[in-house]
């Protein structure tokens, strides 16, 4: 079996040639990412958490009008919907089971 080379993606080198600086997550961009669980790397065709904490973090300057910055900050703006959904994902899941529990109150099993 031969060893695997993973080499950087093209919008990553983008990524890294347009930032000026670091950007401070959000409250929910950090709990977001927080819940997401580890990826099992196969085939290296998705991203995990450190993937996507590394291009939420970066910074773009919002006066630059060139088409590779502005493909870069909408696939940051992408990640972070899909980072903060996860919030919600896991608020259904504890609301539903909570509910859950809750139509169980009254349940004689005796009957």
């Amino acid at each position: 079996m031969a060893a695997t080379i993973v080499v950087p993606s093209d919008i990553t080198i983008v990524e890294e040639k347009m930032s000026i600086g670091k950007r401070r997550l959000g409250l929910f961009e950090s709990t977001g990412l927080l819940g997401m669980l580890p990826m099992l790397h196969i085939h290296y065709s998705k991203m995990d958490k450190g993937d996507m904490r590394s291009v939420l973090s970066k910074k773009y300057d919002p006066e630059d009008t060139r088409n590779a910055t502005d493909i870069c900050r909408c696939r940051q703006q992408a990640i972070s919907r899909s980072v903060v959904s996860q919030n919600f994902m896991w608020g259904t899941a504890w609301g539903m089971t909570g509910l859950c529990w809750w139509s169980f109150r009254r349940y004689n099993y005796q009957s």
